[in-house]
């Protein structure tokens, strides 16, 4: 009887009020007391990473030159952790000092070649104008060029139209545009090394906590933990693949296009090769933006011989390496029309620039990695609750 009366006076359970439509259940919000605490949460946040994103704005580009390096050498990086018994920090260092030695030296002998080759052309072409005696070797080539395109019976330049002031033109406006650029790349090359330092700085810290890093992205990610992994795995794969086709196949061609040039005669082999070298970076024209006027200097030259040889190299030897070595390097990346990623590197160099080679295949392997995503959950699940077969309609009888 007490018990009976005791429970009368009781008070009723609260009820639980039911989820907000498309939101969390209720006790997902329990540290909210109210929805202004949430939207005030939300706001704040908001204004939070607004502010943290002004603020590494300036350094965008070095933190994501930071995250290739380390995703490209973290193999490395362990196994110099695992020769030096778990030394973390130690290994850090050494593998940032092996990245800024493979960086660094054939940069500077890169730049090194550019600057001194080109100043000397740029007093070349100076003094031949200055004497006279570039331009009377000019005067012979234009003459020669006159007299083949009246043997072939081609129409020749009109009388008003002279063509050796354009080429006297050219000249000297390429000479002093080849002269003004290798200073400001001697003077440049400071800064790079400023930024590098800094690259190098946080490749240093992500070898240490990188691993934490990524671990954290992992837990505040809202995604199936498997498909984290899956965009992770696809994204490092680009990074690596990107970055090592691209470099190792310029370098390649830039050193047989020296190679090339050089046993043809091509004045100054060296300097054209390294120039190939960030020419076999763009797509669609590539190394022959360097090698075709190349053979027609051959040509004017009368060396026919040399030029078609040139040409046969460039296209059968030199041209092959994409076919050949690209695909091999970029082995263990998602296969994608040839098309998708021509305009992926086109569209990345043209918004973010030079390092656009790099952000415009990543940004396409994780749109490819999010569409997968889509078509097996989203779309595999919708297949799932789908009638198996919709009801066929009964024939109807003919009247009799």
């Amino acid at each position: 009887m007490m018990d009976r009366q005791e429970s009368q006076l009781a008070p009723p359970p609260p009820e639980t009020a039911p989820a907000p439509p498309g939101g969390p259940p209720l006790e997902d919000w329990q540290d909210f007391p109210s929805r202004f605490a949430r939207l005030f949460f939300g706001a704040l946040t908001l204004l939070v990473l607004y502010y943290s994103y002004e603020i590494i704005k300036p350094y965008l580009t070095d933190i994501f030159l930071s995250l290739v390096l380390f995703f490209t050498a973290r193999p490395l990086h362990r196994g110099l952790t695992r020769a030096l018994f778990g030394l973390r920090a130690l290994a850090s260092f050494l593998t940032c000092l092996l990245l800024a030695l493979v960086i660094l030296l054939p940069l500077f002998t890169l730049v090194s070649i550019i600057a001194n080759q080109a100043l000397e052309f740029s007093a070349w072409v100076s003094k031949g104008l200055e004497s006279g005696a570039l331009w009377q070797y000019l005067t012979s080539k234009v003459t020669a060029v006159k007299e083949l395109l009246k043997r072939l019976n081609l129409p020749l330049p009109p009388e008003q139209f002279k063509l050796e002031d354009v080429v006297k033109t050219v000249l000297t406006n390429a000479s002093a545009f080849i002269y003004t650029n290798a200073v400001s790349l001697l003077k440049g090359f400071t800064g790079f090394l400023m930024d590098l330092a800094l690259i190098l700085f946080v490749t240093f810290f992500l070898f240490l906590q990188g691993e934490d890093f990524i671990e954290e992205i992992k837990n505040l990610s809202p995604l199936d933990p498997r498909h984290n992994e899956e965009i992770l795995a696809e994204m490092e794969a680009t990074i690596k693949a990107t970055l090592w086709s691209t470099v190792v196949v310029a370098f390649i061609q830039g050193a047989l296009g020296g190679v090339g040039f050089y046993l043809t005669g091509v004045p100054q082999p060296a300097f054209w090769g390294t120039v190939m070298i960030p020419a076999s970076v763009i797509p669609v024209v590539g190394a022959a933006l360097i090698w075709v006027p190349a053979v027609v200097y051959l040509i004017f030259q009368g060396a026919w011989t040399k030029a078609v040889g040139l040409a046969l190299f460039f296209i059968l030897v030199v041209g092959s390496i994409d076919n050949l070595l690209k695909p091999w390097l970029m082995k263990g990346t998602r296969p994608t029309p040839a098309i998708f990623i021509m305009f992926s590197i086109l569209g990345g160099i043209s918004y973010f620039g030079v390092i656009g080679f790099i952000i415009g295949p990543l940004i396409l392997s994780f749109l490819l990695s999010l569409l997968n995503i889509y078509r097996l959950t989203i779309l595999a699940a919708h297949a799932q609750r789908a009638p198996a077969a919709a009801p066929t309609e009964a024939p109807r009888q003919r009247e009799g």
